[in-house]
């Protein structure tokens, strides 16, 4: 089970021993089931919180192999409101849509013929297939999210812009190629939320929501790329965003 409180997720790991002989339909202790499970819950619980505060929400998912069935379980710490349980259906359906024309592009450019096992990692989907069905999902899922989110950035936004003024002062060539990718994501972030704060989002046409969308895969593909190659870096960057009024030492310092 995935459990979202705020902004965090948190597994847990609690399960009663049944005999394999038993199970006749389900998930087994299989890790790479798991690590790949797992992500996925950790997203649509966190998509789920949608109250500023207080909010906690659980996702478990159980599956019925014989009847080929998926059920997701949905707890709050109050009583589940029908909003949530349609917005997350109709989350999931777009996710359909937009697998399905995954697994049609795959189909018609060959891939599929060339016998692709994904276990470990899953396939990347490519940027122009369904771009408009990413860009609606990013859209319903921000205005069910909104004042959660809000609550997010007004309570780092500060600090981060202060981090990343003291960052681009501070010397270290090593720190080129990391410094570039981040002011990319920040700038982007930047344009982003400035969009935000000056528009009435629920009236906004589709250019906005490209635009928009746009920015925030900027920042995503930045960061990531960031995250995969130097994780050092980020368990650094996030400790001194938090204790930004106590630091005094140059960031090349700190990390090197």
């Amino acid at each position: 089970m995935n459990v979202a409180i705020g902004s965090h997720a948190h597994h847990t790991t609690r399960q009663n021993h049944i005999p394999v002989a038993n199970i006749t339909g389900g998930i087994l202790n299989y890790d790479e089931g798991k690590e790949r499970t797992f992500p996925i819950l950790d997203a649509l619980a966190s998509i789920c919180v949608s109250d500023p505060s207080r909010q906690v929400v659980a996702i478990a998912l159980q599956l019925q192999l014989k009847d080929l069935k998926l059920c997701l379980t949905v707890a709050e710490n109050e009583k589940v409101k029908d909003g949530l349980v349609n917005y997350l259906h109709e989350v999931w359906s777009m996710l359909r849509v937009l697998s399905g024309k995954f697994t049609l592009d795959r189909a018609s450019s060959g891939k599929q013929a060339q016998h692709y096992h994904y276990r470990r990692v899953s396939p990347i989907m490519p940027h122009d297939v369904g771009n408009d069905i990413r860009i609606s999902l990013f859209r319903y899922i921000y205005l069910y999210t909104r004042l959660k989110h809000k609550e997010r950035v007004e309570k780092w936004w500060d600090r981060l812009s202060e981090f990343m003024e003291r960052f681009h002062k501070s010397p270290g060539k090593e720190l080129a190629g990391i410094a570039s990718d981040l002011q990319f994501a920040f700038l982007a972030l930047r344009a982003a939320y400035v969009e935000l704060d000056t528009k009435l989002v629920v009236q906004q046409n589709d250019k906005f929501w490209e635009t928009l969308y746009a920015l925030f895969e900027v920042a995503t593909c930045k960061v990531t790329r960031i995250i995969q190659q130097n994780p050092y870096f980020c368990d650094a960057l996030v400790s001194e965003v938090g204790r930004l009024t106590n630091w005094s030492n140059p960031i090349s310092e700190f990390l090197f």
